[in-house]
């Protein structure tokens, strides 16, 4: 039989409040399971520990920025649709692009190593 590395109750805990299941907050994921927001928060520390390429956790706002930049939107018809300044955006936007959740849209030079995506040639 294999060793499982979560609890049944840190699995609970990290499918309700992962941006890739169902988004929750600690607050609305402990009102859901009975029990204190403490425990939701410490059950995320103690996954982190485990599991560490599950994090970090987005906000729905992060989420939403990543849904607007699949749609190509621009960086000020995001901010309007969120509500917030633009400078704000940028650093949500970086600090998607530093944990590898965004990547440049276009690639800054050309390099050999790229010859295998070319889909046609002119």
């Amino acid at each position: 039989m294999k060793k499982r590395n979560l609890t049944q109750f840190e699995e609970k805990t990290i499918r309700l409040c992962h941006h890739d299941f169902e988004g929750l907050s600690t607050a609305e994921a402990a009102k859901k399971l009975g029990c204190p927001p403490e425990s939701i928060m410490s059950a995320l520390r103690r996954i982190k520990k485990k599991a560490p390429q599950l994090f970090p956790i987005l906000t729905p706002q992060h989420r939403a920025i990543l849904l607007m930049y699949d749609k190509h939107m621009s960086v000020a018809s995001m901010a309007k649709g969120l509500g917030i300044s633009g400078d704000k955006l940028e650093r949500k936007i970086t600090f998607l692009r530093e944990h590898k959740f965004l990547w440049n849209r276009k690639p800054d030079q050309y390099d050999p190593s790229m010859d295998g995506f070319v889909k046609e040639r002119f």
